[in-house]
C-alpha cells in the first residue's frame, strides 16, 4: 500500500491555510495552519509565496512533505455530462469535448479531469472539473519554492463533500475561505455547487452581511433551473464565523440550518478553523471519485500498449533464446565433459591394445624363431647313404649345426626366418674313384652346397684316401602353417618385438 498524504494546503489571495494529520483510526489532526500573507509579499511572486508558506509551517509545527493543494470553487469549473459509451478507455477524450465547447478560456490553456457518476447500459455519467492552467503552475512554482511537492490538485468543495450526509442531500455551505462556496452533496457527487469570490474588511474573510445577498442569490438560481432536490438539508462550515452566519444564511434559503461540529472520522486536536474542507481532502475515498488537476486522466496511447505488447514478445524472445543458449551451453558441457573421459578410457584402451598385440607378436616371433626343427636323422641318411652302399668308403664324423637368421616381418606373409643347415662329414676311401663317386652322390642333391674340407691326396688311417666335405642348405621357409595371423588395423604403425 502506498503512503497516504498527511497534508493539504490551500494558497488563497490574502489567506494561507494547511491542515497535517496524522493517519489512524480516527485520523488525528495534529496541526493547523491560519495566517494572513504578510503584506510585503507579492502574490504574483510564487518565489515570495513560497518562502512565506514555509516560515508558516514552519511556526506552526508543520514537516514538510507531498502535500494536496485545493483550488476555490470561483475558479474552477464543474459541469455533468451523459456520455453515450460504456467504454473507460473513450471517456477522457469525449469529456475534453463536451467541456472544451464551454469553457470561456482556450482548450490549450485549461486542465480537465472527471469522475464516473453513474454508468447506465450504453451511456456514462461523469462530472468534469476543468481549471486554467495557470493555476496549475502557479501550484507547482509556490511548493517547489517552500520545499514540497505537489502530490494532488484538487477543489476544496470536494473536501467538504466528505463531510455531507450520505443519506440525504445536503447543502454546505462553506465559509471557510476568503469568499462563499455552496456544494449540494447527493449519494456521494456534486449535482450542483456554486463559488463566489467575496472580499471582507482589509482583505480578510466576509462577514455575515456580505454572505447573505450571495448566499440568497445563489439558492434561487439553483432552485429556478432545477427542482431536483427541494429541501435539502443544510449545513455551515466556517469555524468561529458560523455561528454569526448560521441564522442569516438559514433564512436567506429557507432551509434549515445547521453548524458542522465534526466528523467521527477525524480527531481535532488542534484549531480547526477554517481548516475542514482541507481535512475533508486528506480523508480516504475511493480511486474513482478523486479528482486530481495535477495528473488528470488521459486517454489511452494504443500505439504504446502496442510498443508494450512488441517489447513483451521481444523480451520473452530474448529470454528464451538466453534460456535455450544456457541449457544448450550447459548440455554441450556435459556432452564435452562425456566426450573427454570417453577420449582418457579411448586412450587407455589403445595402450592396453598395443601392448596386447606387442606381447602376441612377441609371443609369435619366439614361436617363428623355434619352428626351424631340422631332421637331423634325415641328414645324417642322406650322408650316410653314400658310404653305406660302397664297401671301399668308410663315415668318421657327422656334424650338423642350425645358422639361424633374424626374424623378419610382413604384413602380408607374417614373420620369416632366415635359416639354414651345415652338416660337416668326414671319411676315407679306398681309392680316389670311390672318393668321387661319394661327393658325386652329395653333389647330385639341390638342397645342398658342397664345399672340400679335406685335400685330395693319400693319408687316411684305415683307407688310403680321406675326404671331408661342407654341407649347407639353402634357406628354409616353416612354410604357410607357420605363419602368424597378424592384425594390422594399427594404422600402419610397427610395433617393435
Amino acid at each position: 500500500m502506498s503512503r497516504r498524504i498527511a497534508l493539504a494546503i490551500d494558497l488563497g489571495h490574502n489567506l494561507l491555510r494547511a491542515a497535517q494529520v496524522k493517519p489512524g483510526r480516527p485520523d488525528r489532526v495534529i496541526s493547523t495552519l491560519f495566517e494572513r500573507l504578510p503584506d510585503s509579499v507579492d502574490m504574483d511572486d510564487t518565489e515570495a509565496v513560497g518562502r512565506a508558506l514555509a516560515k508558516a509551517m514552519t511556526r506552526a509545527g508543520m514537516s514538510s512533505g507531498p502535500a494536496v493543494f485545493a483550488l476555490d470553487r470561483s475558479i474552477t469549473s464543474f459541469k455533468r455530462i451523459d456520455l453515450p459509451t460504456t467504454d473507460q478507455d473513450e471517456l477522457p477524450d469525449m469529456v475534453r469535448l463536451a467541456v472544451e465547447r464551454d469553457l470561456p478560456i482556450d482548450s490549450g490553456e485549461a486542465v480537465i479531469d472527471f469522475t464516473v457518476v453513474d454508468r447506465r447500459d450504453d451511456s456514462t455519467l461523469v462530472e468534469a472539473v476543468a481549471a486554467p492552467l495557470r493555476e496549475i503552475e502557479r501550484i507547482r512554482d509556490v511548493a517547489s519554492a517552500a520545499g514540497l511537492s505537489v502530490a494532488r490538485v484538487a477543489p476544496r468543495c470536494h473536501g467538504a463533500l466528505r463531510f455531507a450526509d450520505p443519506d440525504h442531500p445536503t447543502l454546505l455551505v462553506d465559509i471557510t475561505g476568503e469568499g462563499l462556496e455552496l456544494v449540494l452533496a447527493a449519494d456521494g457527487a456534486i449535482p450542483w455547487s456554486r463559488g463566489v469570490e467575496i472580499k471582507g474588511p482589509d482583505g480578510g474573510p466576509p462577514p455575515a452581511e456580505q454572505l447573505v445577498p450571495e448566499t440568497r442569490r445563489s439558492w434561487i438560481s439553483y432552485r429556478l433551473s432545477s427542482e431536483e432536490f427541494e429541501s435539502p438539508s443544510m449545513v455551515v462550515l466556517g469555524g468561529d464565523r458560523a455561528a454569526e452566519a448560521l441564522d442569516a444564511v438559514a433564512e436567506a434559503t429557507g432551509l434549515d440550518a445547521s453548524r458542522f461540529k465534526g466528523d467521527r472520522r477525524v480527531q481535532g486536536d488542534a484549531d480547526m478553523r477554517g481548516v475542514w474542507p482541507l481535512v475533508g481532502l486528506l480523508l480516504p475515498a475511493p480511486k474513482g471519485t478523486v479528482v486530481d488537476l495535477a495528473s488528470p486522466r488521459q486517454a489511452p496511447d494504443i500505439a504504446a500498449r502496442w510498443r508494450q505488447r512488441v517489447l513483451v514478445i521481444a523480451g520473452l524472445a530474448v529470454i528464451s533464446a538466453f534460456a535455450g543458449w544456457t541449457i544448450g551451453n550447459r548440455d554441450h558441457d556435459a556432452l564435452q565433459a562425456k566426450a573427454d573421459d570417453l577420449l582418457e578410457k579411448a586412450r587407455a584402451a589403445r595402450l592396453e591394445h598395443l601392448r596386447f598385440k606387442r606381447d602376441g607378436l612377441r609371443a609369435e616371433h619366439l614361436e617363428q624363431w623355434t619352428s626351424i626343427r631340422p631332421d637331423w636323422l634325415e641328414q645324417l641318411h642322406f650322408v650316410a647313404e653314400p658310404t653305406f652302399d660302397r664297401p671301399a668308403s668308410v663315415l668318421d664324423d657327422f656334424a650338423g649345426s642350425l645358422a639361424g637368421g633374424e626374424v623378419d616381418w610382413d604384413s602380408n606373409r607374417g614373420f620369416s626366418v632366415e635359416a639354414s643347415i651345415r652338416v660337416s662329414v668326414e671319411g676315407e676311401g679306398g681309392s680316389r674313384e670311390v672318393v668321387a663317386s661319394v661327393r658325386d652322390d652329395l653333389v647330385g642333391d639341390d638342397r645342398f652346397v658342397l664345399r672340400n674340407t679335406v685335400a685330395d691326396a693319400r693319408g687316411g688311417s684305415r683307407l688310403p684316401f680321406p675326404f671331408g666335405f661342407d654341407l649347407r642348405t639353402a634357406v628354409l621357409d616353416p612354410g604357410p602353417e607357420l605363419a602368424p595371423d597378424v592384425d594390422d588395423s594399427s594404422d600402419g604403425e610397427v610395433v617393435e618385438p
